[in-house]
Parts: C-alpha cells; sequence; structure tokens
C-alpha cells in the first residue's frame, strides 16, 4: 500500500486493524493524499517547497480516515467525503503550523518544523496560505450545514489556541477551564469529522449526535493521552523533545493534577521552576518524577479511559457491522498509542 496508509497503519501499530482499514477505505485514503498533494501544488516556489515539505511531514490523518470510514458505514458513495477529509487535514495542518511559531518549536513528527526549515516569516504566511485554501476548498464543494459546521469548528480551534495561550504558564488555570481549551483545540475536529457524513447523507438527528459525542469524547481522549505521552515518552518516539509542553507554557492535565493533589512541597517546586523558566534536562526529569510519583499521569490517562467509554457508548446508536467494528476499536488505539 502507497504511504498514506502506512503512516495510518504506523499510527494505529495494530497490524490487523490496520488491515481492515486498508481493506475498507484504503483506496480512499490514497484519493485523500493525491487531493492533498494536488491542493499544495503551486507555480510559485516558495509554496510548492512548503507545499511539498508538508506532504512528507504528514501524520496519521486519523481525522479524515474518521470522516471516511464514518462515511462508508453510512452507505455514502461519491468522492465529495474525500474533498471534505482533505479539508479538515489542511485545517489542521494550519493549526499545527501556526502552533509551532507561537511555541517557537524546532521539530514536528521527528523533522524540522516549517519555522525552523523555512523561518517564522515565511511559515505564518504558509499557514495563512492553508488555512484560506481550505476554506476555499471548503466553499467549493460545501452546501449550506457543512459550510457553517466548517466554518464554526475553524472558529473554534482558533478560539481554543487563543485560550491556551491567555493562560500560558497559569498553574491555577481551572479544570473547566483546561477541558474547554481541549474541547475547542482538538475535539471539536474530531466531532465535525464525524458528523459531516451525516449532513452528507441527510441521516437522522439521532444518528449525527451520536457522532458528534463519538467525536467530542475521542477527540478529548486523543488529547489527554497525548499530553500524558509528553511525560512519559521519549524524543526518538515522540517525535519532538519531552516535556516540550511545559517548555512551551502549556499547563496540561498531569500538572494540573499535580497541583490539586501534590505536596506543597510540589507545588512550590512547580511554581518556581515556571517562574524562573528553567526547563534544563534534570529540572524536567524531577517535574517528571513528581507526577509519577502522584500518580498524576495516570489519572489523567484515567480520564481518557472515561472519555473513551463515553465514545464507545455513543455507537451503540449506529449501524452495527464491520465499520462500526473499526470504530469500537479506536478508543483502544487511542489509549495505548505511544505517539
Amino acid at each position: 500500500m502507497p504511504g498514506p496508509f502506512k503512516a495510518l497503519q504506523g499510527g494505529l501499530r495494530q497490524s490487523h486493524l490496520g488491515h481492515r482499514i486498508e481493506e475498507l477505505i484504503g483506496d480512499k485514503l490514497v484519493a485523500l493524499e493525491a487531493d492533498i498533494a494536488h491542493h499544495l501544488q503551486s507555480p510559485h516556489v516558495p509554496i510548492a517547497e512548503m507545499g511539498a515539505y508538508l506532504g512528507l511531514s504528514r501524520g496519521k490523518r486519523l481525522r479524515p480516515s474518521l470522516l471516511l470510514l464514518v462515511a462508508k458505514m453510512l452507505g455514502y458513495e461519491g468522492s465529495d467525503d474525500v474533498h471534505y477529509g482533505s479539508v479538515y487535514e489542511l485545517i489542521h495542518t494550519a493549526s499545527l503550523i501556526h502552533d509551532d511559531i507561537v511555541d517557537q518549536a524546532l521539530l514536528r513528527r521527528s523533522r524540522g518544523s516549517l519555522n525552523a526549515r523555512f523561518g517564522s516569516e515565511m511559515a505564518v504566511l504558509m499557514g495563512d496560505y492553508v488555512f484560506t485554501l481550505a476554506l476555499s476548498l471548503a466553499n467549493r464543494y460545501g452546501e449550506g450545514p457543512i459550510l457553517t459546521l466548517i466554518s464554526d469548528t475553524t472558529v473554534k480551534l482558533v478560539e481554543g489556541e487563543l485560550l491556551q495561550k491567555h493562560h500560558k504558564w497559569d498553574l491555577n488555570l481551572p479544570r473547566e477551564t483546561h477541558i474547554e481549551i481541549l474541547r475547542c483545540k482538538t475535539a471539536y475536529l474530531f466531532a465535525a469529522c464525524a458528523q459531516t457524513p451525516a449532513l452528507m447523507v441527510s441521516a437522522s438527528v439521532e444518528r449525527r449526535q451520536a457522532l458528534v459525542d463519538f467525536g467530542m469524547n475521542m477527540g478529548l481522549a486523543f488529547q489527554v493521552v497525548d499530553d500524558c505521552l509528553d511525560f512519559k515518552s521519549d524524543e526518538a518516539t515522540l517525535g519532538k523533545p519531552v516535556c516540550s509542553d511545559l517548555k512551551e507554557g502549556k499547563i496540561t492535565l498531569p500538572l494540573l493534577l499535580l497541583m490539586e493533589r501534590g505536596t506543597s512541597e510540589d507545588r512550590a517546586f512547580l511554581e518556581a521552576v515556571v517562574a524562573a523558566k528553567r526547563f534544563d534536562p534534570d529540572t524536567l526529569q524531577e517535574v517528571v518524577s513528581r507526577a509519577r510519583r502522584r500518580g498524576t499521569i495516570r489519572s489523567a490517562e484515567e480520564c481518557a479511559g472515561e472519555y473513551c467509554a463515553l465514545a464507545s457508548d455513543a455507537l451503540a446508536k449506529l449501524p452495527s457491522g464491520a465499520i462500526r467494528d473499526i470504530l469500537e476499536r479506536l478508543p483502544d488505539f487511542v489509549l495505548k498509542r505511544t505517539y
């Protein structure tokens, strides 16, 4: 199978599940990759170079894969599922470009970030270009309700990033505000990918709501696990330095739980680290050790498990069959993934 499926299968790390996805939507994934590559082409050298670089840095394509799976489950026949999958993946890509610029991140998916490779000025313009390209494509393919969903989802994504930057270094961030940030910056996009096929085939309100619930909870679980991996994984596996979130001022659930449940000495230590912006390897390792000792990484993973359970519950209202079997296994992948 060509590159796009290998990227997805590598992310899934479950060969049987991966092969089942290949059997069901492998042709659609190939078409999706070709569609994205086509839209990132340009007669203008800097855009073409950066577009090609982004194509080589592709991720797991989990969001558009979710859309393609649901479209097949609902009996959709046509090519707009591929087009909408491209739109959502381009929106996601643009958000990552801007995120890396704001965070001054040097790595993305084990390669230099776009800003590290081409400079922040060119990268921010390319991020704008990819965002605008995605919305232009949505306008080309979309109808009223889907266009509204894409626009609203994009607004939520940017709201999440703005909220996160506003609360940079805030160790007293309320838990409900933190969850709202995760909902905006990640979960709404999963939910949009899950429910778009329901709009395409005019599915019942009940089925559409079930897909919204599935996608929203999958997205929340995905982001919480991602935040835990920042403490547990290593740079070679994760594709970026461990504890990058703390260095970038992102206060994630394991740290919030450490502030809530840790000792007064734990809280004083974290406050001193943030105040001094001291992020040498030994200090970061001490942060990780304290989170492990207090069990806050494990507690955050349990929270992700609760979201996965809610996602699984939502599937009961969807058509049974091979696709639902795949969707029922995705929460387990989210919980067990290593990058």
